[in-house]
């Protein structure tokens, strides 16, 4: 598919979708996001989800191009990565290259990549594997790693997913040995218009991409926030959420700082149309797109 693509003054941002069936794998993660009660939420349809009840969702990456730079925001899956504890995403074959080169950029241009967190859907195509093992896919990029997130799935954590473990070996080791990792702090600018903002509670590192420029704004969410329906319910979290309190405090402080503002929120996982305001009413939000 054709991404989406957003101007923000000076800055482009362009959509890679990988995957646009991720839905059932995310609406699975609250026990409270039943069919009956995801109806009742009247704006999530037809953007959000179904007739029925079901939730959309991607899984994709975004390219910013600013200052003459090209800066990857997370990488997805990647193909042939073994995901042993989650089948939906184990040795998948996905058309992502070929969705990264129509945006007119190839592999070697991309200056910079960004992982806004190291959960395996954010950091696959940081590698391919090529004759034997598994090499970087962007060999002229820095790769950002922010050093509280890095320091963190770098001991392995026995209560995480294996996964996730995994991904720390073929998509994130591989990065460090190739000489191309930057760790980074969580406030670290990339250039003028381009830094790293702390959204801890997903992951103990967890940043989300803040675009300004000329006095516009976008916000790219990373996971602090999954899917639309949790401006509806802000409290819910999911096990895959390290630090679930944490997740919920900064879920809150966001969208209310978000609510009623001129920033555009493009959610990680949004399904399309992907970016939009956050709205207050009702003593809630909404999502205006």
């Amino acid at each position: 598919m054709v991404g989406l693509k957003w101007i923000i003054s000076e800055v482009e941002i362009q959509q890679i979708v990988e995957l646009e069936d991720a839905g059932k794998l995310i609406q699975s993660t609250w026990k409270e996001a039943t069919r009956e009660k995801v109806k009742q939420i009247s704006w999530l349809y037809p953007n959000f989800a179904d007739r029925n009840g079901n939730l959309a969702s991607y899984v994709q990456s975004f390219l910013i191009k600013s200052e003459g730079k090209n800066i990857l925001i997370d990488t997805c899956n990647g193909n042939n990565k073994t995901r042993t504890d989650l089948p939906e995403w184990q040795n998948l074959k996905t058309d992502f290259l070929s969705e990264f080169r129509a945006t007119g950029v190839k592999e070697n241009e991309v200056d910079f990549i960004i992982c806004t967190h190291l959960h395996c859907d954010h950091v696959g195509w940081n590698t391919k594997h090529e004759k034997g093992k598994w090499v970087p896919t962007f060999p002229q990029a820095k790769y950002l790693f922010v050093r509280k997130e890095f320091d963190y799935w770098s001991k392995k954590p026995e209560k995480e997913m294996l996964a996730d473990k995994q991904a720390f070996d073929d998509s994130v080791k591989p990065i460090v040995e190739a000489g191309l990792a930057e760790v980074v702090e969580s406030n670290h600018r990339v250039d003028q218009n381009i830094r790293l903002r702390l959204t801890i509670g997903h992951t103990p590192g967890h940043v989300s991409v803040v675009i300004e420029s000329k006095g516009k704004r976008a916000l790219i969410s990373g996971d602090f926030i999954h899917h639309p329906i949790q401006l509806a319910y802000p409290l819910w979290t999911m096990d895959a959420d390290v630090l679930p309190d944490e997740a919920v405090n900064t879920r809150q402080q966001l969208l209310n700082e978000l609510a009623d503002s001129d920033t555009l929120l493009i959610g990680s996982h949004f399904s399309n149309p992907v970016a939009g305001l956050v709205k207050k009413k009702n003593g809630g939000f909404i999502f205006k797109v």
